[in-house]
């Protein structure tokens, strides 16, 4: 079954790869341009002194690294005097709000194209139908930190979840990706940590995707129905209640706290609460994926009685807050907006 996705909240999907901002890009004018590293330095070997050229490059590239501030951010500098146009030497440019000083860790490509996993967003919907199926017996989660319902779908090759499929999407457009920074909020203090600068894939983004259940009537008991053929569509109430759940979670837990950031947050969820109350649950689901997601958006821990879940947070959470957990949220702040990474919404074709 074909699907489309629409990005409600900024998305980042960690590869791994970061873009150092001594040598990797150069900040002008609103645009963040990404070199083409192998296309600079033929261009650099080509020209006047070209060998001279490329050992100045790397030396300004190795002092800023160590920290030289005399050196720091002087990229730009560098290649309007060697006389190169550096935005003809570009893999892509990405438009920014604000001035980017820092290394970006980079969004998941294929080919070169963003998209998002099948694998993010399969271990997302996982977490919703263990949620859906637990049966409250506690005790089996006493030595576990990270539970991921072997005992519901068994576990390597007997998986049940071997009967879903989900595809990557389609690659989202170059225009679709944005630069954010990712900060953690205290609740408590209302204070932000250092930001972590990350590719995104933006808000009002879509692409497409397909969900393929391929059990027979006889393979599973009735409990597992949504895995037969063609059942595809039965597992979009499953996600909203899944979702419904965790959103009516966070607006308790944020009950009490009154600034400017965590209100904007208490509005967005109180929107997104009231479009999955409203959705049609067999062609329509909100799902939140990717960084920036709290406990419970990685969890069952709705599923649980708040006596075990509090001696499961003590054990695994030394330091934390029984009371208030957790504690932080992650945020992304852009101008005057403050937002909740992560959000989509899939719906039927």
């Amino acid at each position: 079954m074909d699907f489309k996705l629409e990005v409600l909240s900024p998305v980042n999907i960690g590869s791994g790869e970061i873009l150092s901002q001594f040598s990797d890009y150069v900040y002008d004018d609103g645009f963040v341009y990404i070199l083409d590293h192998e296309l600079l330095i033929k261009k650099l070997m080509r020209g006047k002194n070209g060998e001279k050229k490329i050992d100045e490059f790397v030396k300004i590239v190795q002092n800023q690294a160590k920290g030289n501030i005399r050196d720091r951010f002087e990229l730009k500098s560098f290649l309007t005097e060697a006389g190169l146009d550096f935005k003809q030497y570009v893999l892509r440019k990405i438009a920014v709000k604000e001035e980017i000083k820092e290394q970006i860790q980079l969004h998941l490509k294929s080919a070169g194209q963003p998209i998002i996993p099948g694998s993010s967003l399969k271990g997302a919907i996982r977490t919703a139908l263990i949620s859906h199926l637990f049966d409250g017996e506690e005790w089996k989660l006493q030595n576990k930190r990270n539970y991921i319902g072997e005992d519901i779908f068994g576990s390597f090759g007997n998986d049940l979840l071997k009967h879903l499929l989900i595809a990557d999407t389609l690659p989202f457009r170059q225009q679709d990706l944005g630069i954010a920074r990712f900060y953690n909020f205290h609740l408590q203090n209302n204070k932000a940590d250092i930001p972590l600068v990350k590719e995104i894939i933006t808000r009002g983004s879509v692409s497409a995707f397909s969900i393929k259940t391929t059990a027979s009537q006889v393979e599973l008991k009735d409990e597992f129905s949504f895995l037969q053929l063609g059942q595809e569509e039965s597992l979009l109430p499953i996600i909203n209640e899944y979702t419904h759940k965790n959103i009516e979670l966070e607006l308790k837990h944020l009950r009490g706290h009154n600034n400017v950031e965590i209100n904007a947050v208490r509005d967005f969820y109180s929107s997104l609460l009231q479009a999955v109350e409203q959705a049609d649950s067999i062609k329509k689901a909100y799902l939140r994926i990717g960084s920036g997601k709290t406990f419970y958006d990685n969890t069952i821990g709705q599923s649980l009685s708040d006596k075990f879940l509090r001696k499961l947070i003590q054990k695994n959470f030394k330091r934390a807050n029984l009371d208030s957990f957790p504690i932080t949220r992650t945020l992304i702040q852009g101008g005057y907006t403050v937002e909740v990474p992560g959000w989509i919404k899939i719906y039927k074709l």
